[in-house]
């Protein structure tokens, strides 16, 4: 995985991929995680996700004046948690 990672962006050294494994005694299991606010970073840090970023609360209606709420920054919700 990280193979394609770094062909996709030769850069994300700051993407650290954690390996661990938990053993029960029966069986052992091997996952691999990144650092969730290293990858929001990563992700922020996009040129190519940058139009499709949204960092505050937007109302729109349709022509029949019925507001709409088909994406997550739309809802009432976002409106009411954002600090």
């Amino acid at each position: 995985m990280r193979q394609h990672l770094n062909l996709l962006d030769p850069f994300c050294d700051y993407l650290v991929l954690t390996e661990a494994e938990i053993n029960d005694g029966r069986d052992v299991t091997t996952f691999h995680d990144w650092n969730v606010i290293d990858c929001v970073h990563y992700m922020i840090r996009q040129v190519a996700y940058r139009s499709d970023m949204v960092y505050e609360h937007i109302r729109e209606y349709n022509s029949s004046g019925e507001r709409l709420s088909s994406e997550m920054h739309m809802a009432d919700l976002w409106l009411e948690t954002q600090v």
